[in-house]
């Protein structure tokens, strides 16, 4: 019996703007690596939020830090 298979998303894919990005995401949006966006957001401000103990970032404001 042959079932269809989907292809995994590439890691290089623009994450969606549904819901919040993590570290890695932002990273894939930034084409940096995840070291660096850590960078941004200590070091030059790159809005995040803080969820317990987890990191995440809302798109639309990075998207408007990386644009300033």
């Amino acid at each position: 019996m042959n079932t269809p298979q989907t292809s995994p998303e590439p890691q290089s894919a623009i994450p969606p703007e549904t819901s919040l990005w993590t570290i890695d995401d932002v990273a894939r949006y930034a084409r940096c690596s995840v070291r660096h966006v850590t960078t941004l957001r200590e070091q030059k401000g790159l809005p995040f939020r803080k969820l317990g103990h987890l990191v995440r970032f809302s798109p639309e404001s990075v998207k408007r830090w990386f644009e300033d």
